[in-house]
């Protein structure tokens, strides 16, 4: 299917996996005979997830936005799983690219990458490639948790917290995140230097801002190097969201997200005003 598109121009390029040498790296690839190299399965803890969402660390955009500045006139197709659709819905809600401009290959994952990322729905809305698998739907890590009391999860979250190094690896290879100007790059927030950070005033303001973005993809907790469960909280952020504003990330491109973080992201609209 990808080749057809590539031959038939209906995509102009087409972002996705290769490996090469036993490396796999995100690749636009342009010509048939490089499909060749293209990986789809991502159930390895060594393989990237995502093929679009690395960042470049000088303009802290995501791949597509970039290749969108740099070719306008261009169509792109993206292998995309549920997680990758679920990305690009709220990326572009947030005028961070533009969905007319890129053609999803969407592709269902596997069993055994639904359960190496306790995802519920490893499937997208269309499936082109592959069949559909039913998702992990108690998962074990958050319903031990629930079992808690306040000050048993206080408790568990402050030794956790407490391994941080501030890497900043959550934030970099977040989907949701895009920002620019990072509020938890600033003294006012987060002391620089600090380690581990400031409890919980560090994690607290990113898990804020992205409560509402939050696709629960997990790749926070795989990019963390010191085993922090990430993908818990994300679970329980999403549960939250749901239960007070019946809103669920990545769904709808139209639906308006609950939370404004900043103004200058979402300004306040003519009916809003006094």
């Amino acid at each position: 299917m990808a080749g057809g598109w590539l031959e038939s121009k209906k995509v102009d390029a087409i972002l996705g996996l290769r490996e090469t040498d036993g490396y796999v790296a995100p690749y636009l690839f342009t010509k048939t005979g490089e499909l060749k190299n293209l990986v789809i399965s991502s159930h390895s803890s060594d393989i990237p997830k995502y093929s679009m969402f690395g960042k470049s660390q000088r303009y802290k955009k995501n791949l597509l936005y970039l290749l969108g500045q740099k070719y306008p006139k261009s169509k792109i197709g993206v292998i995309a799983r549920a997680c990758d659709e679920r990305a690009l819905v709220e990326l572009a809600k947030r005028s961070q690219l533009d969905l007319q401009k890129i053609v999803m290959l969407t592709t269902a994952c596997t069993k055994e990458d639904a359960i190496d990322c306790r995802c519920p729905t490893p499937y997208p809305t269309r499936i082109d490639v592959g069949k559909r698998v039913e998702g992990v739907s108690n998962d074990a890590s958050v319903e031990t948790l629930l079992k808690k009391n306040l000050q048993e999860r206080l408790s568990f979250w402050k030794n956790e917290l407490s391994k941080c190094i501030k890497c900043y690896g959550c934030r970099n290879i977040c989907p949701a995140c895009y920002c620019e100007d990072c509020v938890i790059e600033r003294d006012l927030f987060a002391e620089m230097g600090q380690i581990p950070p400031e409890i919980p005033m560090f994690h607290l303001i990113r898990w804020y801002h992205v409560a509402d973005r939050c696709i629960e993809c997990g790749e926070c907790e795989k990019a963390c190097p010191v085993g922090i469960p990430l993908l818990t909280i994300s679970k329980l952020l999403r549960r939250d969201i749901k239960a007070l504003f019946d809103y669920e990330a990545g769904l709808d491109v139209k639906q308006e997200a609950p939370l404004i973080t900043t103004l200058d992201e979402t300004p306040l609209k003519e009916r809003d005003k006094p």
